[in-house]
Formats: structure tokens, sequence, C-alpha cells
């Protein structure tokens, strides 16, 4: 029993001596709280948003297609007798391309020709009789009216007049038929040769030497590539900011390095109801003929330009699940924002939400471990 005693207390001593030394920590040195406070700011470096000038841009998803693309067809039926064009050469307007049998042809337009001379000399010699019995005429007339020749011999020459008179107008409407017949034949004769309508180059040839084609038969197809037409489709919500006259750049995949720039020529009037797309078209240039009709394009229009907007460096932005903020520094504290990230330019990124202006300062490190209010150290 005495022994119990004796460890009750020096428990009891022991629990006294415990909480005497915690209570002369608690109170610890002077200055403890100061330096526990120093251990919690969190050491960032900083910049400031930038206010940069931002062309705002349209994009649109479409395909080059020549300006001009020509089915050229025979006019004529016959058999090929020369090809003058093939796959890929350049050809010029009223270039021969093709030509065919032209033997049966030029026969007909000889005989047209040699017609149309010999209706020529038939209306001038009626020329030349109705002169004469003009004169005649004239002189009878005067006679008659002096008594000296009978009513039967006037009228007589009155008849020869009037006959020599339809004699000429039949001659010349001789010459005119003549000359019609050798047009055609002079036409049918061209059109054994097959031309090309407009400059541009042979996609397609379909005929070949030796071949008997029939009239309106396809030959060849030209497609003018000088300038190519970019046909695309912009968002419906787009339709409002799209005009004509607005530059395009224009990448496609063979030329990843390169921009071709185009002008925006025709808008549609009407939205597609089942793509909600609106259809635009624009002129690119295709100087030395770098670029295929055919190809797949991605083009950026130029709709506007946008002064002071936000630009951060990559590091400033912290992005987890899809949420994206920044750090603005105020003071000794880390405020967080919320923003959305726009466009990206070397390094740069826009940034918008409430609260974001350019000039402010905002954190560019350490933003794992900032939340709002945390104090901060800031490093040079």
């Amino acid at each position: 029993m005495k022994g119990l005693k004796s460890a009750f207390i020096l428990i009891a001593i022991a629990a006294l001596s415990i909480q005497g030394c915690s209570k002369k920590d608690a109170q610890g040195p002077p200055n403890g709280q100061a330096g526990a406070q120093a251990a919690k700011e969190l050491k960032v470096t900083t910049t400031s948003i930038e206010g940069r000038t931002v062309e705002r841009s349209i994009e649109a998803i479409g395909t080059l297609a020549g300006w001009d693309e020509v089915v050229v067809s025979s006019e004529a039926a016959g058999t090929v007798r020369e090809i003058k064009a093939d796959l890929g050469d350049r050809v010029r307007p009223g270039q021969a391309i093709a030509v065919l049998d032209q033997r049966e042809a030029k026969l007909a337009y000889e005989q047209a020709r040699a017609a149309h001379q010999t209706s020529l000399k038939v209306l001038e010699r009626e020329r030349a009789t109705l002169e004469e019995t003009k004169k005649n005429h004239a002189r009878y007339e005067e006679l008659f009216k002096r008594e000296m020749v009978s009513a039967s011999q006037y009228d007589d020459m009155r008849t020869r007049f009037d006959v020599a008179a339809a004699q000429f107008h039949q001659a010349e409407s001789g010459v005119a038929e003549a000359e019609a017949r050798r047009s055609l034949a002079g036409k049918r004769l061209g059109d054994t040769v097959i031309k090309s309508p407009i400059e541009g180059e042979v996609s397609r040839r379909v005929i070949s030497a030796g071949e008997y084609i029939n009239e309106k038969a396809p030959a060849f197809t030209v497609v003018s590539t000088g300038t190519l037409k970019f046909k695309g489709t912009v968002a419906e919500s787009s339709a409002p900011e799209v005009r004509a006259g607005q530059e395009v750049q224009v990448t496609v995949e063979a030329f990843k390095d390169r921009v071709f720039k185009g002008r925006l020529t025709r808008i549609s009037p009407a939205v597609d109801v089942r793509t909600r797309t609106l259809e635009v078209e624009a002129s690119v240039p295709n100087q030395n003929g770098v670029l295929k009709p055919g190809f797949f394009a991605k083009g950026r229009i130029s709709a506007r330009k946008e002064a002071n907007v936000a630009f951060v460096p990559e590091s400033a932005v912290y992005s987890f699940i899809g949420i994206n903020k920044v750090f603005v520094i105020d003071g000794k504290t880390a405020k967080e924002r919320m923003v959305a990230v726009g466009a990206r330019d070397r390094g740069f990124v826009e940034i918008s939400g409430e609260g974001i202006e350019p000039g402010q300062t905002v954190a560019t490190s350490n933003l794992a471990n900032l939340f709002e209010g945390a104090a901060i150290t800031i490093q040079k």
C-alpha cells in the first residue's frame, strides 16, 4: 500500500513537469511568430499583363478549284487527225488543241466560195443590164412626152426596165444566199479544229488520234489555274462579320509552311440548314502554278482588329481539369482569377475574364501552390 502511494506521487510530479515545459515552449522567443509567418509566404516570380492589338479572324474549311473549268467539245463529227495538246499543257484562248480530218470540209468550202464568186459576177451583169435599161427607159419616157414614140413602144420599154430591175434584185438575193452558204461552209471547216476557249491547263484528254468522234462529243477539260477559287464554309455565328473584300490567308497540306493570300469575292445569301454553315468564295493568285485545283484548304478570314487585348506568358496560366486561372498580385497577396484562354503567339497566350486588365501583375511561378489570399514574396 505504501509502494502504491509512492508511484502515484512520482506520476503527479512528472505530469506537472511536462505541463510546465509546454507552457514555456508556448511562450517561445519574442520574435518566434514573425519567423513562422515568414516561413508561410510563397516565393513567386511575376510579370505584367500586356495589352496588344489583335486581328480577329474567322476559320473557313474548303477546297481549291479552278477559276474556270471548261469541258471542250467537238463542234463537228469526224476522225481525229492530230492531237496538239495533252495533259498538263498550258493553252491560250483560241489555241488549237486537236484537228479533225478536214478534206471534205475544205472541198465544201471551196465549192461554196466558187458559187459565191459566180453570184457576184451575175450580179455585176444584171447591174449593167439594169443601168442600160434605165437609160433607155428615161429616153423613151421623154420621147413619149413629145409624142415621138407610140404608147405601145413606151410600155414595152417600161416592161423591159421592170424585168431588168427584178433580175437585178434576184441576183442580189443570190449573192446573199451564196455568201451565207460560204460562211456556213467556212464555219464547218473551222469546226474541224478544236480550240481552247480559255487560258489554262489541260486537266483531261478523252480523245485519241485516229478516233472517230461525234458532234458535241467531249474532247478535253481545260482548267484556269492562274487564279484559283477557294470554296469554303464558315460557322453560322460568324456570318455577320463576313463581307466581300476581306483578306483571306489560305494554307494547304502540300505546303504547310506557306501562306497564300487572297480576297473574299462572294458570299452565299443563305445558310445551309443541314450544316448551319455559310458558303464563301475567295480568289487566290496562283503564282508559278504551285497550287492545284482539288487541294484541301483552310482559310483565315481577317474580320476586325481589337485593341488592348490582355496577353501573358504561358507560364502565368495554371490549368487543371479544363479550368484556367491566373493569380493577380495585390501587394503581398495573390488573388485568384478564372480566365478564358484565346489566341497564342510565340509563348504568349490571350486571356480574358472578370477583373483582368492590361498592366496588372501576375505570378509566373509556383502556381500549383498558390490560392486565393495566399501571402507571397516576389523574387526578381
